[in-house]
Formats: structure tokens, sequence, C-alpha cells
């Protein structure tokens, strides 16, 4: 039976499996402030944060000020039941401690860096490590040997000295004038844990492991992996990941010398291109970064009672682990809570995914994190969170950590990959409904244990054994084999998981240690920690482990399903070997093909999960399937993949192989994310075989729930026959729910009362500046301000700057200007000195400030506002907004014009409508609809909007508890009721803070992922004009439906 908690939990989820976004601590901290954005978090409807360091942090980090806020946080926390988490770095990647562990240079990362030159530029150096002389061709390298105290060589055609330097990475202002860390040091480690986690320990007492639940780790590395290759005036260079006892560790793991044979890891030695030695270099290079940075960290957590968390840096694809370092499933063994990050809207990796899921399964781990939403911008709506967050919740994660929630857009930080996920953006009072969906998605998707019997061999391996200078540009691909391999690798997934059939990769190292072999009445089991499989899928692979072999033997010897797709590999522990294709032969082989595969595979599946239709559409759902056995419910969840796409006519068969579907009372439920509501479904039961009907609108999802107690539940209410169709009024009334806005970027400038400078863009006005006295521009990797204003505190004279804009008609009401640290600038409107007033308060952010204007502080024609400041690293040129009732047109040039806004408006572009920089809820006033006749249903149906959702109310309050929040499919809301009460109808459009906050100018308007670059484009990705977003509702559709 299902249990009342899961019933009351699944209504009304708690913090546990709610959000918790990255709170991007930046700026200069106020307790005040940090204690109100809790509460506005908790409102939108998160569970916790994460207090991350940021790009434009004031506060200087691990200072004083800094951990009186963390403890306020905490406590507060506590209070109102929420998770507060650290984070354990200045910005990223975790390790560094913001450079105060590397300012002491025998922490700092290192590479060992090839050197290829002719013989007659070599000069021998006291700082080689080592050099040779051979014969290279290429990515090839020949005969060759060892130059000893200081030899030069003879030239000789074809030949080059190969000289090898540890080279310390070059310090930067990302890590404040340092360098990253050396994560394959135990001692660097040791003093980063010092400086933080033991700092904290300190400052915080019992609160760590109280209310203060665990640490988050971001994008760890160990360095290069032979990816940078790089070539000028015919001498090439490359790098390896190095620490001081490198050799010596790997001579005394490997039993033989790596260093007598450096060329070999760089080259392919004789054209061969799979070699023991480079898959033992990336083997070694992960051993350290695990033992040595990852399990030290773990046990610190361990024993200090809060979890580790977090993701390491890349996990996309083969190489992307490969290169900083090596295999992710190895380090998700050292982390309680262990993570991955899936950035922008359209990455649809679900290997990531799916290797994080596979990793804790087999480890028994409960909690899997994915840091999501980054670089999606502004433009990003509700129906984006969803897609992005769907198939990560199917395959497994259930700790959202949405990125990002700003502080403070104060400077820099406003360009720190937005959207801020707070309350910046205007559907901040909607996203409770983001959080509640998700947040039962990942309840459920906790329910019992898996239905999987499958494990797939991860062939990363293979790659590892192909490594060569040149093979990959940074993360991506370059040698044509790697394309392959990572082409199958992505291919094996989606064979497998557009039948619906579920899988776990399976990585070698780990399975050397935790697998082991079993038979019982059912057959035999390859067990792998806490989970336990029926078939292994060896397919894409080019070398396996020699203890893989034996395993998988053992597996066939007990009569276990080994199925080869494709070519068997031809290696084994990098060396030639025909012995997989011995074990092939006496095993199930099948063609590297989706129905040869999937046949292959469902032959000994214990419930065999399927969709299937009429017209090969069923290849775009992916499904889960969990058994519970307390209850004896069984749970499938169905996702469309297709976010354009409605799915219509499919079939969920569940073929019982195991007896688990039995009695009489059994029914088929569907359980609703979006709004808690449970369901009876039809299905037919015949012959060990459960079928159901159903449809899948674009982007949607389904979760059955196959219970053994009948309950007394509704049926779903059928869409009903259209009897009548209508759109609503091509002209509305309606409302601003905050004035409208100008957006002042455009400025002339002058240094110390030089002449002016043209008009330009403020962010390039700010590094004219910049150029001009000599500083580093102003982006993510910047000195911190905290860090510069403790360092460098020069004057560089008086910055003015000089905006204009027009007015056709002087508006009325109360005007203000909105701008950062007024008390750092003196501000003129018309030659009129301006008076800044705490009191007036801020607009949207609380770096922006409000300058309430005097009456007729704005003239008819030309208007002139000039900012004068004393020029510093640390000012910030920034636009200016003038806030008011009042429309903005564009005249010649696009120079912006104040006018009036109209008194109705209709379904075209904001801008159409003298509102193009106005990003507050809009709402739509509808009134005197007509009653549906008696039985009959009214649907209001949005045909198209752009903007982050619509909402509809009754007239008033249109963030009342029953609005409906349109946020993805279906766009529709019953407004039966309201109708028949006499109500009129509001419907407002949320639209995203892209135009108001940008990027403004850069091309293409939305270019797939938003990032500090994005905003100081230049050549073809950059307009001077505006390049604006569609905001608009397309049409409201009136539909009469009767039954």
């Amino acid at each position: 039976m299902t249990s009342k908690k899961l019933l009351n939990e699944f209504k009304t989820p708690g913090v546990a499996y709610r959000g918790k976004p990255f709170w991007s601590w930046n700026g200069e901290l106020e307790k005040d402030e940090l204690i109100r954005q809790t509460h506005v978090m908790k409102e939108m409807g998160f569970g916790g944060y994460f207090m991350h360091s940021r790009a434009g942090l004031i506060t200087e980090y691990l200072g004083d000020d800094w951990f009186d806020m963390i403890n306020a946080v905490a406590d507060e926390s506590e209070k109102i039941g929420m998770e507060a988490w650290l984070y354990d770095e200045d910005r990223w990647p975790s390790g560094s401690a913001g450079g105060k562990v590397t300012i002491d240079p025998q922490y700092r990362m290192k590479s060992l860096v090839l050197t290829e030159l002719p013989p007659e530029k070599y000069t021998p150096d006291k700082n080689d490590l080592a050099v040779f002389y051979g014969r290279v061709d290429g990515i090839n390298i020949y005969e060759y040997e060892e130059l000893r105290n200081g030899a030069k060589p003879e030239p000789r055609e074809g030949y080059k000295v190969l000289r090898f330097t540890v080279v310390p990475d070059a310090p930067s202002s990302g890590y404040n004038g340092t360098t990253y860390i050396d994560t394959m040091s135990l001692k660097a480690t040791k003093r980063f844990i010092e400086l933080t986690h033991e700092e904290y320990l300190k400052r915080c007492g019992d609160r760590i492991g109280r209310s203060i639940k665990g640490i988050f780790t971001d994008e760890p590395h160990r360095g290069h992996m032979l990816d940078n290759l790089g070539e000028r005036d015919g001498v090439r260079t490359c790098s390896l990941c190095y620490t001081d006892d490198f050799f010596e560790e790997f001579e005394k793991r490997y039993g033989y010398s790596a260093r007598a044979i450096l060329p070999e890891i760089y080259y392919n030695k004789d054209g061969r291109k799979i070699w023991p030695v480079k898959h033992d270099i990336v083997d070694l290079s992960e051993a350290l970064f695990l033992e040595r940075f990852a399990k030290p960290i773990n046990d610190w957590c361990s024993a200090h009672g809060i979890e580790f968390t977090g993701h390491v840096l890349h996990e996309d694809s083969l190489t992307n682990q490969t290169v900083p370092q090596g295999s992710l499933m190895r380090f998700y063994e050292y982390m309680g809570y262990p993570g991955i990050d899936i950035l922008s809207a359209g990455n649809r990796c679900y290997w990531a995914a799916k290797q994080l899921d596979s990793s804790c399964r087999q480890l028994g781990k409960k909690w899997r994190l994915s840091e999501l939403y980054g670089c999606t911008g502004w433009q990003f709506n509700f129906k984006g969170h969803k897609a992005v967050g769907d198939w990560q919740a199917l395959y497994g994660i259930n700790l959202r950590c949405p990125h990002l929630s700003w502080y403070t857009m104060e400077g820099e930080s406003k360009r720190d990959y937005p959207a801020s996920i707070l309350h910046q953006a205007t559907y901040y009072k909607d996203y409770n409904t983001v959080e509640t969906y998700f947040a039962r998605f990942g309840l459920m998707m906790q329910q019992g244990k898996p239905l999987c019997d499958v494990l797939v061999l991860n062939p990363i391996e293979s790659v590892w054994s192909r490594v060569h200078i040149g093979w990959a540009h940074w993360i991506s691909p370059a040698d044509g084999d790697v394309h392959a391999l990572e082409g199958k690798y992505q291919q094996l997934f989606r064979m497998l998981a557009n039948n619906q059939i579920d899988f776990d990769y399976g990585d070698e190292e780990m399975l050397s240690r935790l697998a082991s072999v079993r038979a019982d009445a059912d057959g035999a089991a390859l067990k792998v920690g806490k989970a336990e499989y029926r078939t292994v899928v060896v397919a894409g692979a080019e070398t396996l482990r020699s203890s893989t072999l034996k395993l998988l033997k053992r597996f066939a010897a007990k009569g276990g399903r080994v199925v080869f797709a494709g070519e068997a590999p031809g290696y084994i522990d990098a060396e030639p070997s025909d012995k997989p294709a011995k074990l092939a032969a006496k095993a199930i082989r099948v063609k590297f093909e989706e129905k040869a595969l999937a046949k292959a595979v469902r032959g000994n599946l214990g419930i065999d999960v399927r969709v299937t239709s009429g017209s090969d559409i069923e290849h775009r759902v992916l499904a889960q399937a969990r058994y519970d056995e307390a209850s004896g419910n069984l749970y499938v969840a169905l996702l469309n993949a297709d976010m354009n796409t409605e799915l219509r006519g499919l079939k969920l068969t569940l073929k019982d192989n195991i007896g688990l579907l039995k009695g009489q009372r059994l029914q088929a439920q569907e359980w609703q994310l979006i709004d808690g509501a449970r369901y009876a479904v039809p299905f037919v039961r015949a012959a060990g075989t459960l079928t159901l009907d159903f449809d899948l609108l674009p982007g949607g999802e389904h979760l059955f729930v196959f219970t053994p107690n009948k309950e007394d539940l509704p049926g779903k209410t059928e869409r009903g026959e259209t009897v009548y169709v209508t759109t609503a009024a091509p002209k509305f009334e309606y409302t601003l729910d905050e004035p409208n806005v100008l957006v002042l970027d455009k400025a002339e400038f002058r240094l110390n009362g030089g002449r002016w400078k043209p008009a330009a863009e403020v962010l390039r006005v700010d590094r004219a500046v910049r150029d001009l006295v000599g500083i580093e521009h102003r982006g993510g990797g910047m000195l911190q301000p905290w860090y510069a204003k403790l360092n460098y505190t020069e004057k560089y004279g008086k910055l003015e700057l000089r905006f204009r804009f027009d007015a056709e008609k002087v508006p009325e009401g109360e005007l203000f200007l909105a701008l950062e640290r007024p008390e750092n600038w003196e501000v003129k409107l018309n030659n009129k000195l301006l008076t800044h007033r705490p009191e007036d308060g801020f607009w949207i952010d609380n770096c922006l400030q409000k300058y309430v204007l005097p009456p007729r502080a704005v003239k008819a024609g030309e208007n002139v506002l000039l900012l004068s400041t004393e020029f510093m690293r640390t000012t910030n040129v920034e636009a200016v907004y003038l806030a008011g009732d009042f429309g903005v047109k564009f005249g010649p040039e696009q120079r912006c014009i104040l006018t009036d806004r109209p008194a109705k408006i209709g379904y075209g572009e904001l801008k159409e409508y003298n509102l193009p920089f106005y990003t507050g809820c809009l709402t739509y006033h509808l009134k005197k609809l007509k009653k549906p006749e008696k039985g009959d249903r009214l649907i209001l149906r949005v045909a198209h909007y752009s903007g982050s959702l619509v909402k509809v109310t009754r007239r008033g309050d249109i963030n009342a508890p029953d609005k409906i929040v349109l946020g993805w499919n279906p766009y529709e809301a019953d407004v039966t009721d309201w109708v028949n009460a006499g109500c009129d109808i509001d419907v407002t459009l949320v639209p995203s803070r892209k135009n108001l906050f940008g990027p403004l100018h850069q091309v293409p308007v939305d270019p797939g992922a938003t990032g500090p670059g994005s905003f100081c484009t230049g050549g073809a990705g950059w307009s001077d004009d505006y390049n604006l977003i569609s905001s608009t509702i397309g049409k409201i559709v009136l539909e009469y439906r009767r039954g």
C-alpha cells in the first residue's frame, strides 16, 4: 500500500528535494539584506542555498565580516527551515582559497612541457628535466635517444630535440595574482583544507554539521593532458600534468620507468596509436588526484559531520573527462553527494547524468547533484527550465543547484553568467511552480529500486590509450579515432535509451574492486557494490583491462549474458590481444545497430518496459522504472525528449518476466507532477503483460504508478468536444506593475578635463579608460574587488560621463534615475545637481539606488545627464536607468526619445507600444467574457508568447494563490468557474529581463550561451543598435468545450 507519508510529501514536498541555488555572494555584503534574501528564496520554493563567493565580491573573502555573514545566514536558515551549504573557494576552480594557498609557490600547479625544436636551436639548460633526440614525423616518433650531461646532437634529417621542462602556471587575476593549486600534491591540499575547511570549523563552531549541511567543491582538476599543442617559428610545445614525485610514483605503481620513455607518452611510437604508457599515465594522474585531493577533503568532511558535494571540471564527453581528470565515475566514490554540471539551454549530454546515476546506484548514494541553467541568459523561460531539468530528474538528479542567484548586480556581477534566479527576475514570485514540480519528480525517482538489469562497460580507457600531442584542442577531440569513439559512446546510449532500456555504466577500475559474480535461480548476476546486473554490454571499446576480461569470463562461465555489439576490443591493457575476440565468439554477437542490440538485451530483462506506436515516434520517449518492494508499487516515468512535437497514439507495455505485477486489485494511476493530483488510468492485463494508451505533449511527461491496492480515485477529465472558438479582443486595457524604463548605456567621456570622446556603449567606455591609465579590463577573471581594495588604491583622475536623451513630451508623475554607488558620483541633469536620498530605496536590485527627480527636471527636447567621479581600479562604468510613466521610441541612429504610452495595447511586440526596455509584468484585462453553456467549459489558451511565462487570474491580484501559471505545455487555463461567477479575467505576460539588462548589443540576439564575454563582443557579433528579443503575447484564444 502506498504510504501516507509518501502521499503527503508528493502533495507538499519538503526542503530536501527542493533546489539549492548558487547564491552568488558578490558586492559589499550586508547582514540584513542577506537575511531578507533567504526569505525571498523560501518564497521561490527553494530548499536552501550554496553560499558562493563570485566575481565582484567586495567583502574580504574569509575575512572576519565574511564569517559573521555566514553564521548569520546559517542561524536564519535554521529558524526558517532552509538548508545552508558552504562553497569552498573564491570563484572557481576550487583549491587556491582565493590565492591564499598559492601565494606560496610550492603549492602551485605545474606542467611538464615538451618543447620540440630543431637541433640548431637547442641550448642545454640546467632546468631541463630530460632531453631526447629522435626522428619525428607529425605525431609519430621512431628511434630516439636521451641526451645527457648537456650533450648537443649532430643535425640529422627528420630529427628533433625534445626538451621536457617543469613549468609552473603563470599568475593570473583569476587567482588574485597567483595560480591554481597542484591537486596531485597532498601537502597543497592539506594547506587548502587548513585555510578553508579548518577556518570554517573554527569560525562557525557547532553550526558545522548542524545548520551548515555541507560544502561544495567546484571544477577541481589535475591539469593538462597533451591538449594544448601550439607552434611558433617552427617550435612546437605541449603540456602534461605534473607533480614533484610524478615519475617516482609511476615506477612504484606500474613497475617500469615512464621518464625513460617520455617521448612515447607525447607521441605515437612507430605510428602505433594505442600504447600502454599513455593509458598508465592517465591512470596515475587520476589516482593521484583522487588520493591527494578528493579523498582528503571527503575524509575531513566525514570526520566533521558535513557532506562533500559539487562537481569536477567537465563531464560532457569522454574527451571532456580525460583532459582535466580521467574518469569521473571514480571521483564520485569520494563524495557524499556527487554531482555534475550541465551548462546552457541546449545541452543534452544525457550520458553525463547516467554516469553519475550509475555510480550512485553502485555505491549506494542517494543524492545526485546537478549545477544547471548556467549560461542560459535572461531570456531562458519556464519551458526551458523544465526541459533542462526534466531529463536530468529522469536520470536520477534529485539535488538541483540552479545557477545562479545574485546577491547584487553591482558592477561586473551583472554579467556573471545571467540570469539571476532571485528577486531580480520578473518571475521570482512564480518560481515555486518550477521548484515544487521538480521536488515531486526527484522524490518519485527515489522510490524503491531501479529496474535495471544491464551494465555497459564505460569505454573511457580506450581514449586514455590514444592520447598524444594535439589529440584534443582543450576539451574537444581533434583525433579522428577519438571522434569515432565519442560517436559510438553517444550512439550506444541512444540505442538503448530510445528503446526504453535502462542501464548503468561500469568503470573498469571500480569493477576491479567492487564487482563479484553469483548465481541464483534466475541465472547469473554480476554484483557491483549495491547494484546487480544480468546482462553486460561491450561496445565501442578498443581496449579492456585484464581484470575486466577475467570478470567477464567468470560471469559468462556462470551463465551470465555478455553481449558484444560491433567489433570486439583488440587490446588488453593497451597491448594487442585476441582474448576479447575469443570471449566474444562464445558470447552473444550482434552488429552495432539499434534493433539488433535492443533485441539481444531485452531477452534478459526482469520487467521489459516498452513504448510503441504506429508511426515510429516511440524512440523520442525516454523512460525509467522503479519497484518498491514494501508497497508493491511499480513506478514508470516517461518523458517526451522532443520539445516541439506532440506524440499521440503511444502505447506503454510492461512485460513482467519475474512476477511483480500480480493481484486482482492491481490499479494503474497517474501522479501529476505539476499539481500533485492523482488519477486512475485504464489499462489492459493479459498473459503477464500490462498495456495502457497515452499521449505526450511536446516536452511532456507522465508518471504512472502500478499499485496492488486499488484506491477510489477519479479518472482524468477528457478534453471534450470543441463547440466554439474565438480570439480575445485585438486591443486591451492593460496594467504595468513597474514603471517603464529608458536605458542610458551610451556616453561621451573624458578624463582629467581632456577633450570629450565620442559616445560609446558604457563597457567600451570602461575599457577605453582602463587602457588610458594602464590597468586591466574588468571581466569574470579580473582581480576581485576585495583583493584590489587591499592592494591597489591608486587614483587616476576625474572621469566624466555625458549621456543624452530626448523628450518629445515631458512625462508626468514621479521620475527617478537608478544608478550604482551614488556616493561615488556627482550627478547633474541638465546642469542641475541631483541629491541622493537613501530613504528612496532601490529599484529591482539593491545596487540600483534611486534618485527621485525634482519636478520639471526633464525638459522637452534634449536632456543631458552628467556623471563625474574619481576614477580608480574599483570604479564601475555602468548603464544608468530613467524610470517613470512614459513611453520610449527610437529616433535616428536609435537615439532614445521619451513619448506617450498608449492607452491600449494589442498582440504586437512591446516595443511597438513604446515599451522596448520594459521587463516588468504586463497584464491584459479581459472583460465580460461570454459564459459557457451549462455543463460546458471555457478554456483560455495562449497560442503564442515570448517571455518567461504567462499567468491567468481573476481580476485583481496577479499573484493570488489560485493563479494559473502557464509556463509550459499545455498553455491553457480552465476559467469556467471564474467566468460563471461573473469575474473578469487577467492574462499577465511575465517578460524576461533580457531587454533591460542585456546583453543589448550582441548578435545574434540569442546566441545559445551567455556569459561575461557576451556583453563585449565585436565585429559581426556586435550591433551599435539595440538588438532586442521578442517580448509579446501572440494570441489569446477562448475555446468553449463540451463533455
